[in-house]
């Protein structure tokens, strides 16, 4: 019975995953607008692949909302991005022999990623990084101002104060409701 429910659910995951396939979309075609700020298709598959990118599109847009809130209220994001050091080690692509799991996946992402959008991987491993460190950054800050910090890649932070987290987004998302319009499903 056990796998019976396991293929079935199995499947549901798969086909939810065929649903929300961006490979049909071109770069240039916007899916959400905040604040007059547009969200390409591009965007999104830079960051997900194309099988879960759609899945994503509400994070993207929390993201949005978040940088552009952070930048109306003039606050500094420097002191939450990565140092140097610790930036050059995670822009980095992983050797081709690594033995580590973690750094195999990120390898395996880099390739594929950086094949549909025309990059080297070493190229999309480092832009990617910088984005990924740069958004964080806009998010620290932002639950800095808000929580009196917090750290959302944090376990046990989001594990204590995610509740408040979220209740955050949401109400960040209700007043700018206006401002966010989604293109595409």
């Amino acid at each position: 019975m056990k796998k019976i429910l396991f293929i079935v659910l199995l499947l549901g995951t798969i086909v939810l995953a065929g649903c929300s396939d961006v490979s049909t979309y071109d770069d240039n075609e916007v899916a959400a607008t905040v604040d007059g700020h547009e969200i390409t298709i591009g965007d999104l598959r830079f960051l997900y692949s194309d099988e879960t990118a759609l899945d994503y599109l509400d994070s993207v847009i929390v993201a949005e909302l978040i940088k552009q809130e952070v930048q109306e209220m003039n606050l500094d994001i420097s002191p939450h991005l990565m140092t140097e050091e610790n930036q050059d080690d995670f822009e980095k692509l992983p050797p081709e022999n690594t033995e580590d799991e973690g750094s195999k996946q990120v390898r395996k992402y880099a390739i594929a990623q950086a094949k549909k959008l025309g990059m080297t991987p070493e190229e999309f491993q480092q832009q990617y990084a910088k984005k990924l460190n740069q958004q964080n950054a806009y998010i620290n800050t932002y639950l800095e101002e808000k929580l009196g910090g917090g750290d959302i890649n944090d376990p046990k932070w989001m594990e204590e104060f995610g509740e408040e987290y979220n209740n955050l987004v949401e109400e960040l998302v209700e007043e700018n409701e206006k401002e966010i319009e989604v293109l595409i499903d």
